[in-house]
């Protein structure tokens, strides 16, 4: 029985010596190519060029070719013959030598079974008012807009991808913290109980002794759903349908957000509202899409005639150029040359409302404008106001720690030399790992906001 328990040892650890590990750059990397939301947003910016391209397509000109071809099988004219004396007869012969032959003469051989017809036209856009040259310029704006939601989805995964793997970094700490606390919690319930079957100590204390270890086993399985509920997050982010807790390899020190913390505070939030920011650039495109669709709006009015020009060569015979007998003296084939123009004389005030629905839209998009600097303003103030409040509750909590471990020190010369008591000992360690657990909470709410502060400045 040893030796089996030996060989599963064995194996469970050359098993764990060999799973794969995947860091930050590697869980990037798994994300970027299997995340739904991204590969969404990258069709979408495919089609959106796409889009452009067919813009560009309309200022140009579009042929189109049409062939037809028709079999008869009883066409609708024969082959027609003439009595040759009917033309015998239309001669004045001289009196004597009047021919008769009584034959009749093929001439014509009927209609060919078989027709076609072919047909090459070609149309070119003259004059439309701007609409056409406006539609590139709103396409490839629709296409600038879904590049930067493409690349701020990026840059957000990114974020919440580090956050993740920060989130679970601080969850493991407080577990270890966690189940040490959970271990003295144990010992001072089989202290507790001891003292109180002696009476030197209260029953009700015994059973205060056991609430706080059960409160301990209940924050204890939380925190696994907390941590099971990360990974999940992380499978689904990265496609990595198996990664465990144990395959994560991310080492974290929280000094990276010193550098954050001491850096000048207007100068990060003139970053965060340049110009270059994509959620900026991404309203700023929008407001632009709106004007243009509203100068296309306009020049689709009513009696705003457009301009085309078309080209048509066609040809139709029974049979195909230099195959027909004397298709060139047939005359079949047609050349034609056409300017055409179309408007809109009354809908009922349609194109009228659609224009000053388009204004509607460009006002809004100025308003929104302004409103993502507002909440963008708004954001870092509230994270910077959150890495205050932490940065001075941990010195607080530092303070506390310090003092817990303290009386950790004086419990334990006094319980050696036999004059205190076990339970007071147990007691000031559960309240240091109290401390030390709200300390790292306090230490991943700052990380969150710091993250959170990089994202949008960067």
């Amino acid at each position: 029985m040893r030796k089996l328990i030996l060989a599963a040892i064995l194996i469970f650890s050359s098993f764990s010596l060999f799973a794969q590990l995947y860091s930050f750059e590697s869980l990037q990397d798994f994300m970027e190519e299997n995340n739904p939301d991204l590969l969404s947003l990258q069709e979408e910016y495919k089609r959106s060029r796409l889009d452009v391209k067919d813009a560009w397509a309309g200022l140009g000109p579009s042929v189109d070719l049409q062939l037809s071809g028709t079999y008869m099988f009883n066409p609708p004219v024969g082959a027609m013959y003439v009595n040759a004396d009917d033309i015998i007869n239309s001669i004045n012969w001289p009196s004597g030598i009047k021919p008769s032959s009584g034959q009749y003469v093929k001439v014509y051989d009927g209609m060919e079974p078989t027709m076609y017809n072919f047909q090459l036209s070609i149309t070119q856009p003259i004059f439309t008012w701007g609409k056409l040259e406006n539609a590139v310029i709103l396409y490839d704006k629709i296409a600038d807009i879904k590049k930067a939601q493409l690349e701020s989805k990026q840059a957000q995964m990114v974020t919440e991808l580090k956050t993740r793997l920060v989130s679970l970094w601080y969850l493991n700490k407080i577990r270890e913290i966690i189940k040490e606390e959970s271990s003295y919690a144990q010992r001072l319930v089989e202290v507790s109980e001891e003292a109180a079957n002696t009476g030197m100590l209260l029953a009700q204390d015994a059973l205060d002794a056991k609430i706080q270890a059960k409160e301990l086993d209940i924050a204890i399985q939380d925190l696994e759903e907390q941590l099971n509920n990360q990974i999940l997050e992380l499978r689904r982010a990265t496609g990595i349908e198996d990664l465990e807790f144990n395959q994560i390899k991310f080492d974290f020190d929280e000094s990276e957000f010193d550098q954050l913390m001491e850096s000048d505070r207007e100068v990060i939030r003139e970053r965060a509202l340049s110009e270059d920011q994509n959620s900026i650039k991404m309203v700023a495109d929008l407001k632009e899409v709106n004007k243009r669709a509203e100068k296309i709006a306009k020049g689709a009015l009513n009696w705003k005639p457009d301009l085309a020009l078309q080209a048509s060569l066609g040809y139709g015979g029974s049979r195909f150029p230099f195959v027909e007998t004397n298709w060139a003296r047939k005359d079949d084939y047609t050349v034609n040359l056409s300017i055409g123009m179309k408007t809109t004389i009354w809908d009922g005030g349609k194109k009228i409302r659609d224009v000053s629905r388009k204004i509607s839209e460009t006002k809004t998009a100025e308003i929104n404008q302004a409103d993502v600097k507002g909440e963008i303003q708004k954001n870092l103030n509230s994270n910077w106001n959150t890495i205050d409040v932490c940065n001075m509750k941990i010195d607080y909590q530092d303070l506390k720690i310090s003092s817990a471990e303290a009386k950790i020190q004086q419990n334990e010369i006094v319980f050696n030399t036999g004059y205190g008591s076990e339970t007071d000992l147990l007691s000031s360690k559960i309240d240091c790992c109290n401390q030390k657990i709200e300390r790292l909470k306090l230490c991943l709410s700052r990380a969150v906001s710091c993250l959170t502060i990089m994202y949008l400045a960067q």
